[in-house]
């Protein structure tokens, strides 16, 4: 326990500087491990160092479906998701690529209320970093 504490706030602190500090880039190595560690850990705060400025967000069973939704918007609206579906765990399914720019990952998040499929598409942004566009949480 002592260890994992250690690594989430490794990963927090790791994400502040990328989100704040342009000369940093986020790879789409580390965008997976600060996804998956912030679904296990319900973070909001640690996944929106991920989001790209807009987002597409959509979360079943919440009537929650947005084309175009502001990072910040977005964060606030998963950090209530995440208290209403406190996890109990998170793992990958798939992860493939259409190009260079565009990743996608599907995982499986695991409430104490419900199982949702997690689908995410991750572009390359300009400035050859990779972060999420699309975040959809759809329960299985």
């Amino acid at each position: 326990m002592k260890h994992l504490i250690s690594i989430v706030l490794f990963l927090t602190f790791s994400s502040a500087t990328y989100k704040n500090n342009n000369t940093e880039k986020l790879g789409l190595t580390e965008v997976s491990k600060i996804i998956s560690t912030s679904f296990k850990g319900g973070n909001s705060d640690l996944l929106s160092s991920c989001l790209d400025s807009e987002i597409e967000l959509i979360i079943d069973g919440e009537k929650i479906e947005f084309q175009k939704l502001p990072s910040n918007q977005a964060k606030n609206i998963l950090n209530s998701f995440f208290r209403k579906n406190p996890p109990l765990s998170f793992s990958y399914v798939y992860q493939g690529n259409s190009s260079s720019e565009l990743k996608y990952s599907i995982g499986n998040y695991r409430s104490k209320n419900s199982d949702y499929y997690v689908y995410m598409l991750i572009k390359k942004t300009k400035n050859n970093q990779y972060l999420i566009n699309t975040l959809q949480l759809k329960k299985g």
